[in-house]
C-alpha cells in the first residue's frame, strides 16, 4: 500500500495553533493525538514528512493507532486526509481533488459536489440517506430539489456528520423558521469548525451562543431580535477577542451611559481597546481605569507657569511662607 498524504487546513509557513482548537479541541485530545497534531504543524510544508509510516517510526506508534489519532483531528474538522492510494489498495473510489476555502476559524470548507447521474443512483440505494432526504422533506414541507440533495450530501460526505447530527441541524433551522438550505449549510459549517460532532455538543452550544447573543441584547438596551450586523459584534467578542461575560458586560454598562445611538460600535471601541491592551477581567480594566487617570492628572510645580505668566506681575509674585495670622494677632 502506498503512502498516505495529510492536507492541513489551513497551511502555514510557521508554527501557529489555532484559539479555537485550543479551547475546543485540544481538551478532547488524548496524549498521542495532541502529539500528532504538533508533528503536522511542525512539518506541514514538508509533504514528505506528512506520511503515516514516517509519523509511526518518528513516535515509535503503529500505523493504526497514528491513523486512528488522525482520524480524531478530521472529525473535529481540524485537518483534512486524502487517502486515495488507500482507497484504491481496497478496490473503493477515490474523491476526486477539490479546492478548499479556509473560515476564520482556521477551518477549511470543502467545496460543495455537484451531483452527477452516478451519484443519483448510488444516493437512491443508501438507506440511511434516503431517510435523511425523507426527513429533510418533512422539515422543509416541499419536494426537495437537486441543490437541497447537493446540500445534504455535502453535510454528510463532506462535514462527516452523523444521522443523528445531520436530523437535529435540520431540526433546529427549522425551529429558527429557516427552511433554505443555504441557511442550513452555513450551519453545518459553523458547528462542522466549532468540533461539533454530537446533538448534545450542538445543543449546549446552541444554548450557550443564545443566552450571550439576548445578555448583550438586554445589556444595550435592544428589545428586537439581533440583526446579522449585530449578531457578528456579539460573534466578534466572545469568539475572536476571547472576552468573559463579565468583561462584555462592563463595557455594555459604559456604553448605555454615554450615548443612545450607535451602540454597537461604541462598545466595540471599547471591547477592542481592552483586548488589544490584554485586558481579560473586571480587575484588569480597574487597573486600567486607574493608569488613566494617573496619566491624566496634571502635575503642578511651582516653578512651572502658564507661558502668558512672564510679564503679569501679580503671576510673578512668589507666596510668601509668612503666617499672617500669627502677624494679625501681635498687631491688635
Amino acid at each position: 500500500m502506498k503512502n498516505t498524504s495529510i492536507q492541513l487546513a489551513s497551511p502555514s509557513e510557521v508554527t501557529v495553533i489555532s484559539n479555537t482548537v485550543i479551547d475546543q479541541v485540544v481538551p478532547k485530545a488524548n496524549e498521542l493525538q495532541l502529539k500528532v497534531y504538533l508533528y503536522i504543524l511542525r512539518h506541514q510544508a514538508d509533504s514528505d514528512q506528512l506520511q503515516i509510516s514516517r509519523m509511526a517510526d518518528f513516535f515509535n506508534e503503529t500505523e493504526k493507532e497514528i491513523r486512528r489519532a488522525l482520524h480524531f483531528w478530521e472529525q473535529k474538522g481540524v485537518l483534512v486526509l486524502s487517502l486515495e492510494d488507500e482507497a484504491a489498495a481496497h478496490g473503493q473510489e477515490t474523491a476526486s481533488p477539490h479546492q478548499e476555502t479556509p473560515c476564520e476559524t482556521g477551518f477549511t470548507v470543502p467545496v460543495r459536489p455537484r451531483l452527477s447521474r452516478n451519484d443519483v443512483l448510488k444516493l437512491s440505494r443508501d438507506r440511511e440517506f434516503s431517510e435523511l432526504m425523507f426527513l429533510a422533506e418533512a422539515f422543509v414541507g416541499r419536494p426537495l430539489t437537486s441543490r437541497d440533495v447537493e446540500s445534504l450530501l455535502f453535510i454528510r460526505e463532506n462535514l462527516h456528520f452523523s444521522c443523528e447530527l445531520s436530523e437535529y441541524l435540520l431540526e433546529y433551522c427549522t425551529s429558527q423558521n429557516k427552511k433554505n438550505f443555504k441557511y442550513v449549510e452555513s450551519v453545518a459549517v459553523a458547528w462542522a469548525s466549532e468540533g461539533i460532532t454530537t446533538p448534545e455538543e450542538a445543543k449546549a452550544q446552541s444554548q450557550e451562543y443564545s443566552k450571550q447573543v439576548y445578555s448583550v441584547m438586554n445589556a444595550l438596551g435592544k428589545k428586537s431580535d439581533p440583526t446579522s450586523t449585530e449578531t457578528a459584534y456579539i460573534k466578534r467578542w466572545y469568539q475572536e477577542y476571547g472576552l468573559k461575560e463579565d468583561v462584555i458586560m462592563e463595557a455594555c454598562r459604559r456604553t448605555v451611559l454615554a450615548t443612545d445611538k450607535s451602540r454597537f460600535q461604541y462598545a466595540d471601541k471599547i471591547l477592542r481597546s481592552w483586548f488589544q491592551a490584554g485586558v481579560r477581567s473586571l480587575e484588569d480594566i480597574a487597573k486600567a481605569d486607574n493608569a488613566y487617570a494617573q496619566k491624566k492628572q496634571p502635575v503642578l510645580h511651582r516653578s512651572a507657569q502658564p507661558a502668558y505668566a512672564a510679564n503679569n506681575p501679580f503671576l510673578q509674585h512668589t507666596q510668601s511662607d509668612t503666617d499672617y495670622a500669627s502677624l494679625e494677632k501681635l498687631l491688635q
